[in-house]
């Protein structure tokens, strides 16, 4: 029995395919590399994402020189 939420047309696209897929199956694979090739514009994200990426690169960036850290200090007191 189907989850009560789903709808028909979730099922059609659960047993038949998203569209999306199937239109690529069905490329040539030179047109699938024209397709490949062409670029998308730039997507343009509100404060709040934008903010939120800056935070993930900043906590990326301290997570990495912590490890660095950990990492010659380890080094450096096996020397001894």
């Amino acid at each position: 029995m189907a989850h009560p939420e789903f709808t028909p047309e979730h099922l059609r696209h659960l047993y038949e395919g998203e569209p999306d897929d199937d239109l690529i199956e069905g490329l040539e694979p030179d047109q699938l590399v024209v397709e490949m090739d062409r670029h998308l514009p730039q997507r343009h994200l509100s404060a709040a994402v934008l903010t939120g990426f800056w935070t993930l690169r900043l906590l990326v960036l301290l997570i990495s020189a912590a490890v660095v850290f950990v990492f010659v200090n380890g080094l450096l007191r096996a020397s001894h």
